[in-house]
């Protein structure tokens, strides 16, 4: 008998239903990876274990029980506990007060900050992620850290049932490693329950496999069963072919974008051109640099020091407003809190980054709103119900094409892409390239921030590599190597840059 059962779980949201009759269960001493594409099921399946939703039909059952979850009080009550995809992390409190919430040690009625912060340390040390200051607040952190902080949470809790959802999209590799050997060890007494994209993880770390596909179980198998091709034939029902589009045209040689020293608080005499219908990708361990590059030419950082030059002229992006009027557009890596208005209709949000195009003396001409939205959906294939879906109920992949589509609206041609495709899945990942080269084959310009080495190398015309602020080398795809980026990005390798 199985630790979990959860039998014929059924959830309908308006317009969809995202879960229809679906079994799984859970072994104590196993990691059983829950895998499809977005949208498939896999958050919903959770979200109803963990009490943050309720099922509409179906029953769970906890060694042997009936369990009834109706919150995530119930849920924790029956010792489950969630690393969350979106942090639940309080960014205003310290690092040692969010791993210690609601267990806080005292010293008569008032809290023993002291014992706070050593029970965190120590708590930290022993699960390895020691680099992080217990005392900084989460908004200090960036988004790496705060996942681990994330991480530790959940296991200061010892959970009995522990739910991952994709807690390994912004951990680099040393962490990874980390978090494997932390759960190898702890499911000797804990069942976990694995979603990922990433199937190089899944096939190492998980002991069973379980697929959803709009909204169903298709199979469980063992991994030793399937490979990745097999894999996701059952995920989206079809073979995907290459993951990468080739390049049906070399890049022009027409600059638009010309970079000299420039410099910022974290940035030192960053010097680079981007050509017409170019994809640069930018490469570079955590903290190199990369992200604040994106936001220095969008005008989120003020420069120090330095020029930015668009078809020969010299700009100034003081402002994301400025920068939107030169032409740029930036794809976020957190399109939570940075990309979308979560509360907001779809069509509203697609339209946010253009909306001069659909106002007339001010105010928004609703059917050209309406409109524009509906030429996007099609055009990036966005599954929604409607165009007046709120858009945090949307999958995380169609949430990102709603990110490109805005941005696509915008006409912007200059486009900073931060991590474009973190956590999504294999299908929309392959749409997301495909969209990228007709992109650039259309004359946009695209700048690739990717923690992914295979997709740096997959897309990229020319690849920069980051560290500490600075170019250390510029490399190009066909003629590189895995090994050889990360030479540059640990500093390995002098800078070669031409």
């Amino acid at each position: 008998m199985a630790y979990l059962e959860m039998s014929g779980i059924t959830k309908e949201f308006p317009g969809v239903r995202a879960l229809d009759n679906v079994d799984f269960d859970l072994q104590i001493g196993e990691i059983h990876a829950l895998v499809g594409e977005n949208g498939a099921g896999k958050s919903t399946l959770v979200k109803v274990l963990a009490g943050a939703i309720s099922k509409d039909a179906g029953e769970i059952r906890i060694n042997g029980q009936h369990a009834s979850i109706s919150s995530p009080k119930d849920a924790i009550r029956y010792g489950i506990i969630t690393v969350q995809q979106h942090f639940s992390l309080q960014s205003n409190m310290t690092v040692a007060e969010n791993i210690l919430f609601g267990s806080y040690p005292k010293r008569r009625r008032f809290i023993d900050w002291k014992s706070l912060y050593d029970k965190a340390e120590s708590f930290l040390a022993g699960i390895g992620f020691d680099d992080i200051n217990v005392k900084s607040t989460i908004a200090q952190l960036g988004v790496a850290e705060a996942q681990k902080v994330e991480i530790a949470k959940a296991l200061y809790r010892k959970p009995r049932i522990l739910i991952m959802d994709e807690p390994s999209a912004v951990l680099p590799k040393n962490d990874l490693k980390k978090l494997y050997l932390i759960l190898d060890r702890i499911k000797k007494e804990t069942g976990i329950i694995y979603i990922s994209h990433h199937f190089e993880e899944i096939f190492a770390i998980s002991d069973r496999i379980t697929v959803l596909k709009d909204g169903k179980k298709v199979k469980t198998v063992l991994p030793s069963e399937v490979d990745e091709e097999g894999l996701v034939k059952l995920m989206v029902g079809r073979e995907l072919g290459d993951m990468y589009p080739a390049k049906k045209q070399p890049a022009g040689e027409e600059v638009v974008l010309s970079v000299k020293e420039l410099t910022t608080g974290k940035l030192n005499k960053i010097t680079f051109r981007l050509k017409k219908g170019e994809i640069l990708g930018i490469a570079g361990l955590i903290g190199a640099g990369r992200t604040e590059l994106c936001e220095a030419l969008f005008g989120l950082v003020p420069l120090t020091h330095g020029e930015i030059m668009v078809n020969g002229e010299k700009i100034e992006n003081t402002s994301p407003r400025r920068a939107i009027q030169n032409g740029f557009g930036f794809v976020t890596e957190d399109r939570h809190k940075t990309g979308l208005i979560l509360p907001m209709a779809m069509r509203n949000n697609l339209t946010l980054a253009g909306y001069k195009k659909v106002c007339r003396c001010s105010f928004i001409d609703t059917k050209k709103d309406i409109a524009a939205a509906n030429e996007y959906v099609e055009k990036l294939k966005i599954s929604t119900p409607s165009i007046e879906q709120l858009v945090e109920f949307l999958s995380g992949g169609n949430q990102q094409k709603v990110v490109l589509a805005k941005w696509l609206f915008s006409e912007a041609k200059i486009l900073l892409f931060d991590e474009p495709t973190r956590g999504i899945d294999v299908a929309t990942k392959t749409e997301i390239y495909r969209l990228m080269r007709k992109l650039t084959m259309d004359g946009v310009s695209i700048i690739m921030i990717s923690s992914e080495l295979p997709e740096i190398i997959g897309m990229s015309d020319r690849i920069l590599v980051m560290k500490d602020g600075c170019i250390t080398g510029e490399l190009f795809p066909d003629e590189t190597s895995e090994e050889e980026i990360l030479s540059y990005a640990a500093g390995l390798k002098a800078a070669n840059q031409g």
